[in-house]
Formats: C-alpha cells, sequence, structure tokens
C-alpha cells in the first residue's frame, strides 16, 4: 500500500425515497397530516388541492402548522435511502447510532481495507500518514501470515473507509443532523449528515423550531459525546467484562408457554416477555461495539471515546496471541495511541479520532428484555457469530440464568433449541450439534 490510499472522496448519494404516482415525500407528509383531522382520506386531499391550483402554498401551510406545532411523527411517513461511499469507519460508528434508521453495511470479516480518510489538516502530516500506510500494510502482512480477517481489521485506524447504505424517515435523519451539531462529533461525520439532509425535500426539514427541540426524539447513544455519564460505573465495575446492574421480572416466567412462544412464535406471550429487563455494563473493542449498537433494540448509552482513550485498555484477539503476532499487533495499536496524545497539543481530538485503532475499548451500558434474550442472543451466540460479542453474550446469559433460571437455555442458538439451522453457510460442528436432542421437543 502507498499514498493512493488516501485517493478517496466520501460521499452520500440518494438512491430512492418514497415516490407514489403523482404524491411524493413532502406530499404524503403533508395530506397525510392534513387527513387526520378531514373527512376526506389523504388522496382525496390531495386531488382537491391540486385542482384549487395552490397546492404548493397549501402544502406549506399544512407542513407549518403540524410539524411547526411539534407533531413530528408525519415525518415517519417520508423515507429515503442513501448510500455513503468511501466514508471512514469512524463516520458510520456516528450514523448507526439512532435506533430508527437501518443499515446495511460493508463487512470488515470479509471485505479487506483499500482506503483511508483523512481531514485536510492531518493530510499534510507525513507522521500521520505514514502510521496509516503502516496500518494497512500491518493487516494484510497479518492476513498472510494466517490471522482471520475479523481479526486482522481489529488495528485497523477509524479512519478506514468503508461503505453503507441507510434508509430512514425524516424524523431520524433530522434527529441525525441535530445530533451531527454537537460538540465532539467528528467534522467528516457532520459533513455526511449535511450532505444527505440536503438532498431531502427542504420543506421537510427546515428548523420550524419544534422540530429542532431534542427532547421531540428518542436519546440515541453518540460515541463522540464529550459529556461522560458512566464515570462512576466504569470505576465501580470497569475490571469486569461483564457486569449485571440491575433486572426486573414484573411477571414470573411460565416455562411451558415459553417454550411454546419459541416453537410457534405466540407473539403475544413474547410481547410480555419484553417487560423483563436486565441492565448490563459491558466493556468491549470498538470493533464489537459497532456491532452492539446495530442491534436496535436493545437500550445503549456508551461511554465517550475520548474519555475512554484517557486510558491505554485494547483487546488483542486471540488468534493474533495464538499465531505470536501480538508483540507487532501491541506495537502498532499503541503507536497510533500515542500519536492521538502528542498530536493533541496541534489538533482538536474531534479531527484526531480517527487515527487510533478499532482494538481500544469503550464501556457501554445496555438494557436487554426477555424478548432480546430468546430473539437476539442466540444469533450472537451461534459459532458462526464474531467471537468477541459471542463470548459477551454467553456471558450475560450466564448471568441472566442465574437471577432467572426458567430463561436460562433458551439464548443458546436454534441448532440446540430446536434441532434446526438456518445459516446457508453453517459452522463445521453443524452436524455434531443437529444430532443432539434439540431442548424444545
Amino acid at each position: 500500500m502507498n499514498k493512493d490510499i488516501f485517493n478517496v472522496n466520501p460521499s452520500a448519494k440518494l438512491v430512492a425515497w418514497i415516490q407514489g404516482e403523482n404524491l411524493g415525500p413532502k406530499e404524503l407528509v403533508a395530506f397525510g397530516a392534513r387527513g387526520t383531522i378531514k373527512r376526506g382520506d389523504p388522496y382525496t386531499l390531495y386531488r382537491e388541492a391540486l385542482e384549487s391550483g395552490d397546492i404548493n402554498n397549501t402544502i406549506n401551510k399544512i407542513l407549518n402548522v403540524t410539524i411547526g406545532s411539534g407533531h413530528i411523527d408525519v415525518l415517519d411517513q417520508a423515507t429515503y435511502t442513501f448510500v455513503f461511499s468511501d466514508i471512514p469507519r469512524l463516520a458510520t460508528l456516528f450514523l448507526v447510532s439512532p435506533p430508527y434508521l437501518s443499515h446495511l453495511q460493508q463487512s470488515m470479516r470479509y471485505v479487506e481495507p483499500y482506503g483511508v480518510y483523512l481531514p485536510p489538516e492531518l493530510n499534510r502530516e507525513n507522521e500521520i500518514r505514514q502510521a496509516m500506510i503502516e496500518g494497512i500494510n500491518l493487516y494484510y502482512k497479518l492476513v498472510e501470515l494466517g490471522a482471520p480477517k475479523e481479526d486482522a481489521r481489529f488495528i485497523l485506524p477509524l479512519y478506514t473507509v468503508t461503505n453503507i447504505q441507510t434508509t430512514g424517515n425524516v424524523r431520524e435523519y433530522t434527529h441525525l443532523y441535530l445530533m451531527a451539531r454537537d460538540n465532539g462529533v467528528p467534522p467528516i461525520c457532520r459533513e455526511l449528515v449535511s450532505m444527505a439532509i440536503n438532498q431531502i425535500d427542504k420543506e421537510l426539514t427546515m428548523d420550524r423550531e419544534a422540530n429542532y427541540n431534542r427532547m421531540r426524539y428518542f436519546p440515541a447513544p453518540n460515541l463522540f459525546n464529550l459529556e461522560d455519564h458512566l464515570s462512576s460505573l466504569i470505576e465501580r465495575y470497569g475490571e469486569s467484562n461483564v457486569t449485571l446492574l440491575s433486572y426486573n421480572h414484573p411477571i414470573d416466567i411460565d416455562e411451558n408457554m415459553l417454550k411454546k412462544a419459541i416453537k410457534y412464535g405466540d407473539e403475544s406471550y413474547l410481547g410480555v416477555l419484553k417487560h423483563i429487563s436486565y441492565t448490563f455494563l459491558l466493556r468491549m473493542s470498538i470493533v464489537t461495539y459497532h456491532q452492539a449498537v446495530r442491534q436496535r433494540t436493545w437500550q445503549h448509552h456508551v461511554e465517550s471515546i475520548y474519555k475512554a482513550l484517557d486510558r491505554l485498555d485494547y483487546i488483542t484477539p486471540p488468534s493474533i496471541i495464538k499465531l505470536g503476532l501480538h508483540g507487532k499487533f501491541r506495537e502498532y495499536v499503541e503507536k497510533l495511541y500515542k500519536l492521538y496524545h502528542t498530536w493533541r497539543e496541534t489538533y482538536p481530538t474531534n479531527i484526531l479520532i480517527g487515527i487510533v485503532s478499532h482494538a481500544h475499548t469503550v464501556y457501554d451500558l445496555v438494557k436487554i428484555d426477555g424478548w432480546n434474550y430468546i430473539g437476539a442472543l442466540p444469533l450472537r451466540r451461534c459459532l458462526r457469530a464474531q467471537w468477541e460479542i459471542r463470548q459477551l453474550m454467553s456471558e450475560v446469559s450466564r448471568l441472566i440464568s442465574r437471577v432467572n433460571p426458567k430463561l436460562g437455555k433458551y439464548s443458546l442458538p436454534t441448532c440446540r433449541t430446536l434441532g434446526v439451522c438456518y445459516e446457508k453457510r453453517p459452522c463445521e460442528h453443524v452436524d455434531k450439534l443437529l444430532a443432539m436432542e434439540p431442548i424444545i421437543k
């Protein structure tokens, strides 16, 4: 790898949006809103406004009154899909924060790194450029020596580029835009969100005061927040990777009903399980946090990455240790860490943050409910899942089993609970696992 890796151009391209035969996004929002207070259905009301010859004025009036009054749920009716290309992984850590956006991201468990984004300020610094080149070259060296790609990626800087497709409604894009204005958010994140917002109908995203009130939005975790609200918990429990802080059991588990719900998809009982909850403090690499935060049915509050980098703490994958490559791994991760702290005297931390590696740890305060326990944990405990999140979720399961034994074994993958594997590329142990008697018959 050489200087060509910096020849990247981050972009946000609008590729799709809800569009009816005649109604576009703003028409869907405006006349959907009008239909809540008028006898006619939204399409009939749209046709009447069209025939009146002053439809644009009508749309603006409806939007000003509705959105300006704080009824921002109408913005859920307008959905847009963007493709973000050649953007740093750091930016995707920000994009995936709001739980009501949906993403399909290029996985570095499979795709090798091909570029690095550097802000103009850092691109002038030869020491930083050379460190980025060294990281990409080290990745390929680790893979060449036998390290799995999913483990070699731990050493990559957060400015390593990737692609992601994002779909969501205007309410959540507005939320993302408001989050991007917070202190601590890297400039490239703000630029990309602004690129996206500028391609959405301006009538839907303009500042009408109430829609820019953060209290209107479901709070999202922000890795780049400058405020720290977890320090006391980390100080008390931080020596453990997984700590069960509290739990709530408002109902007693009926194990027969639980088995029936798992086997036949009894949604009425599955819904009850959402009211059983467990709150954990989890220590994980940035690699694994990126996966965990995309589990949108968990509730997260993540430690500020800037606070996390006050300590030198990172994860070394077991395969790197087994291959005897941990010396090279440690040397490079700590080199980037020292560069970050050295150059803080010259550049703001929200610009420098992208030069550190994915291996560093953060703490995540996570609430997992009973439905997630039997619905999401089995996917994370599958032998095809990434090893770190698999280890974390196995320990989560062990601790929940201690306080709620009736849930216990039902977080195992479906090969054990139901005797079936849905993976098209199953693990090497699939035959042995399927030969065992399933837990639910």
